[in-house]
């Protein structure tokens, strides 16, 4: 039977006793074969090929490199192929002699081969990253991004350059997880990038740009890393070049393709929540060239009709103005006078879901101004299209417009009202059901924006849409971040009216609300423990009957006491507010004031008071002078033998309780909260930072920082 040419070459592959020159000849025949050749692929494949060219790069025999060149470069193409080709590729077992080719001591033609081939191979997803993490396999890829070193031979700088190229893709694709991030950035190779970024040749400058975007992808501690990289840390003569970085990022803006798209994804990761990295981009003026690409693109849009083409660059344009305008008021002003805030309205309507989850960043970093919400965002329209996001199909949309309607509903914006009449409690119902956390987080945060400070009969409308047995859910959720704001939204329903505290009593019922509260400070959670704590300071400021619900509760009290000790001075403020407000005399101590008194110095409140009159923390200082006085006027009315454990007599108290804010009924401005919601693991299409539950500052409290939010706390 005589044999195909195909046949016949593939046969000449599997013996050792054909000549090496001949095996080389064969080679290149199937080469030139399968290049564009789908059906030729399939055909070697069939015959067996794979097998074969494994046999002859996993030989240790390094006499003749050609041929393991040639064999490298073979299995190559078929790795440019479909998805089958590459499942042939790695069942057969050829990933690992592949690694084995990026032996640093190999002939660096064989290695920029290799690393070719398996960067064609992972680029697919069903691929198995697993090998390049075992053995040194990925300390020694990592060790060929060193273009500089001496250790390589001379005259092979281009092969040197392209090789650093090729292993940057393999990282920037193998990644995917936050444990490869962080083995990755172990293994050195973010320095080794940051030189490859400063090359000055665009190819490298792309491949850096894409592995580090990946690196940092919804990472925001290796993103920190990077930001913070200074002279010492990079080795050698490049050891200023996180100097140079931020500058070379905003240069890229200004060139084409994939550099242009790629930096301002990275440019935005490396100064999310910093502040002094957006500041600094901001005076170098990224700002106008941002919105100089965004405006560019939809003129080119209208004009031509190009939709679609350039999505990618308006998506990570768009993200770039997101994190640069995110804590500098000055540098929100700059969107403002750059004249892009139109387009960015117009992008949350755009086809694409990545460009308007990205829109919808910017608006929500725009949207912490208070003068923004007043003026500029009215004045672009931005409420219709947030409402229609509100619906999107796209979760990674849902979430970025969720986390920007907590900053319109804030008591700041004029949208507020019309967001209301609007129906946007029904729309909260629903999202409460959603699947995702960071949508539910996200709907419960704007829910708690909505109520602060508000009228009794805003809060009753809005209860009665949104339901008390929503809000036990969300107490209850299985997400501590969410029962985090849903305690923050009890603390905003009870805050200034005995009658809201009330409605609030009714609405849970008092032994739920209670039993709940009881239950949260029992939690070793210090975000919990605090807000539960400030839920008792609003409940102690109501009638008669919430205060004696709270001291029927000999749990909850026993968990106040306990908090004195805690080691956050937060929490030791929060649970001595309890007890101001519980102890509270008005003009003069009452009989069920002074009930209360004895109760609590029975269980050693008092003496945990005196402890803490040495506090390191000045604040909880105060609270201790303004409760001891309480006591002190307990004792001066009723008389008490403490056995000279009593408050001292110089102890005039600090008049700092219920009325420490606007009106006799008042408190600690902590007692409710109004918050900023930026989500920490929002990562979606289009949305490239982290997200959860979040830290607080004030607006009073407008929050920053992730989401998760959480916020980390990453809010």
């Amino acid at each position: 039977m005589t044999l195909t040419p195909h046949e016949v070459a593939v046969s000449q592959l599997a013996t050792d006793q054909t000549v090496s020159l001949d095996r080389i000849k064969s080679l290149r025949f199937i080469k030139n074969n399968i290049i564009g050749n789908k059906t030729k692929k399939d055909l070697y494949i069939q015959l067996g090929i794979v097998s074969r060219l494994q046999d002859i790069i996993s030989t240790k025999d390094d006499k003749d490199s050609q041929l393991k060149i040639q064999a490298v470069i073979v299995l190559g193409s078929f790795a440019f192929g479909n998805e089958s080709n590459i499942l042939a590729l790695t069942n057969s077992g050829v990933v690992e002699p592949l690694l084995n080719c990026l032996n640093p001591s190999a002939d660096p033609k064989l290695i920029e081969a290799a690393a070719r081939t398996l960067n064609a191979i992972y680029a697919s997803p069903k691929v198995s990253r697993q090998q390049l993490f075992m053995a040194n396999y990925l300390h020694i890829l990592v060790q060929l991004l060193d273009t500089f070193s001496s250790k390589h031979r001379p005259g092979q700088d281009i092969v040197q350059v392209h090789t650093a190229e090729l292993v940057a893709s393999i990282l920037a694709r193998c990644c995917e997880t936050l444990e490869q991030q962080m083995q990755i950035a172990d293994s050195g190779a973010i320095p080794l990038l940051m030189r490859l970024l400063a090359s000055g040749i665009s190819k490298s400058q792309e491949a850096a740009l894409g592995a580090l975007a990946a690196l940092v992808k919804d990472n925001p501690e290796l993103a920190q890393v990077i930001a913070q990289m200074r002279p010492g840390v990079i080795p050698e003569h490049n050891s200023d070049i996180m100097l140079t970085v931020l500058p070379i990022l905003v240069k890229m803006l200004q060139l084409t393709g994939a550099v242009q798209e790629a930096a301002p994804q990275v440019l935005a990761h490396l100064i999310w929540e910093s502040e002094n990295m957006q500041k600094a981009v901001c005076d170098m003026e990224a700002i106008p060239k941002l919105a100089s690409i965004i405006s560019q693109m939809d003129e080119e849009d209208n004009v031509y009709g190009i939709v679609g083409q350039k999505d990618k660059l308006k998506e990570n344009s768009l993200l770039a103005l997101a994190a640069i305008s995110q804590l500098k008021e000055d540098c929100r002003k700059q969107v403002i006078e750059a004249k892009v805030l139109s387009h960015i309205v117009s992008a949350m309507s755009h086809p694409s879901v990545g460009v308007r989850a990205a829109a919808c960043q910017c608006t929500r970093s725009l949207s912490r101004s208070v003068k923004n919400l007043r003026t500029s965002l009215v004045d672009a329209g931005i409420e219709n299209p947030l409402f229609q996001l509100l619906s999107d199909e796209d979760l990674g949309v849902l979430r970025s417009a969720t986390a920007t309607l907590c900053n319109i509903v804030l008591d700041v914006s004029p949208m507020k009202k019309t967001i209301m009449e609007r129906g946007i409690v029904s729309k909260f119902v629903r999202m409460i059901s959603y699947g995702d956390n960071v949508v539910r987080l996200n709907t419960v945060w704007a829910i708690k924006n909505l109520v602060f400070e508000a009228e009794s009969d805003v809060k009753e409308n809005v209860m009665r849409q949104f339901g008390y047995n929503n809000l036990v859910l969300l107490l209850n959720d299985s997400e501590p971040a969410v029962q985090e704001q849903a305690l923050n939204l009890v603390r905003n329903l009870a805050h200034k009216r005995e009658h809201d505290i009330e409605q609030v009593f009714r609405g849970l019922g008092n032994g739920q609300l209670l039993s709940i509260i009881e239950e949260k400070l029992s939690w070793d959670d210090p975000r919990l423990l605090e807000h539960a704590l400030y839920v008792l300071v609003n409940i102690a400021t109501g009638s008669e009957y919430h205060k004696q619900s709270i001291l029927k509760r000999q749990g909850i009290l026993r968990s106040v006491l306990r908090s004195m000790n805690h080691e956050s001075a937060a929490i030791r403020v929060a649970s001595i507010w309890v007890i101001i407000n519980l102890t509270w005399p008005d003009d003069k101590v009452s009989q069920s004031v002074h009930e209360c008194v004895t109760l609590l110095r029975s269980m050693g409140v008092e003496d945990r008071l005196l402890a803490l009159n040495a506090d390191h923390d000045l604040d909880v200082r105060d609270r201790v002078k303004t409760a001891l006085q309480h006591f002190l006027m307990d004792q001066q009315q009723y008389g008490h033998n403490n056995n000279g454990n009593g408050a001292p007599s110089d102890q005039t108290g600090s008049g700092i309780g219920r009325h420490g804010y606007s009106s006799s009924r008042y408190h600690d401005p902590r007692q409710q909260q109004q918050q900023e919601n930026i989500p920490s693991s929002s990562s979606s299409s289009g949305d490239a930072f982290g997200g959860g539950a979040g830290s607080t500052m004030d607006t009073t409290h407008i929050v920053t920082g992730g989401p998760g939010a959480g916020g980390h706390d990453r809010r």
